[in-house]
């Protein structure tokens, strides 16, 4: 069974308002068996993206574009109604859970709920467009399913929540329909959130979202980017080589219509508890 590893990281921050609300995720491919090797390729006190040069940029271009299997880019505005009703409808929710237990809402607070988004989507984009390129597709059609193995490694950025609960949500919400359509089945192995301190390949998914935001946004605000939006786009320009696939979405999500079950318990359950309020 082909094995791959996956990294996940997010330039952006998931704020209720501002200004240039938007959020990319970068996620990247590479065979597991050659990851021990692409590690060693990274330069000795490397920099996440927010402090580099021209120069190391550059480099982890080149990287990303001889050694990774994908490379995925996609920015989603959240400067939507949308996304101001969610977080309306979240607080009230919060409020209510915070009032019947005792505790925060966790993973259903609205940053930890997009977040989780923005990582399924990263994930979704470099394995689906490593399946194509790697011809797994094709293979499956004329040999029948085939099914790759995959270990996740996101950027440890949910504020402490547990393994267990993202592993749920991980499992519950990943896409597959369209690969499945066509014989290609995704089975994951291993799901770690942890940092580039203990595993430093998440600097190339840091680089390939920071690089991909800074081509969206430089020039559009206060942003402030290492490198100019030409730099950026110019340090991209290796894995253009058919190896990147990038996006844009925006944010078009109704909190209601995700969560609308535990909402109305949580409605029922303070009726009962609190019958004046």
């Amino acid at each position: 069974m082909e094995h791959q590893m996956l990294l996940i990281d997010i330039a952006g921050r998931f704020h209720r308002d501002g200004a240039n609300l938007s959020v990319t995720t970068g996620g990247v491919a590479i065979a597991a068996d050659r990851a021990d090797y692409v590690r060693s390729l990274l330069p000795t006190g490397l920099p996440k993206w927010g402090q580099c040069t021209f120069a190391q940029a550059k480099e982890v271009g080149r990287i990303l574009a001889r050694e990774c299997l994908a490379v995925g880019a996609i920015t989603r505005y959240l400067g939507t109604t949308a996304w101001e009703r969610f977080w309306e409808d979240s607080a009230a929710h919060e409020s209510m859970l915070n009032r019947l237990q005792g505790g925060k809402a966790g993973l259903l607070k609205p940053a930890n709920i997009a977040r989780i988004l923005a990582f399924i989507e990263g994930a979704a984009v470099a394995s689906g467009h490593a399946a194509y390129l790697s011809k797994a597709i094709e293979t499956a059609k004329a040999n029948g399913p085939i099914t790759i193995g995959q270990t996740l490694i996101f950027d440890d950025e949910l504020g402490g929540e547990s393994r267990e609960s993202f592993m749920e949500l991980w499992n519950g919400a990943r896409p597959q329909s369209r690969t499945q359509a066509v014989g290609v089945t995704f089975k994951t192995c291993e799901v770690r959130l942890t940092t580039e301190q203990d595993e430093p390949l998440l600097m190339l998914p840091d680089y390939v979202a920071g690089l991909h935001h800074c081509v969206q946004l430089a020039g559009a605000g206060p942003n402030k980017f290492p490198l100019t939006a030409s730099q950026a786009n110019e340090c991209i320009g290796p894995m253009r080589n058919g190896k990147l696939k990038i996006g844009t979405a925006y944010f078009d999500l109704d909190y209601r219509s995700m969560f609308g079950e535990a909402v109305a318990c949580a409605e029922t359950e303070m009726r009962r508890r609190y019958p004046n309020g």
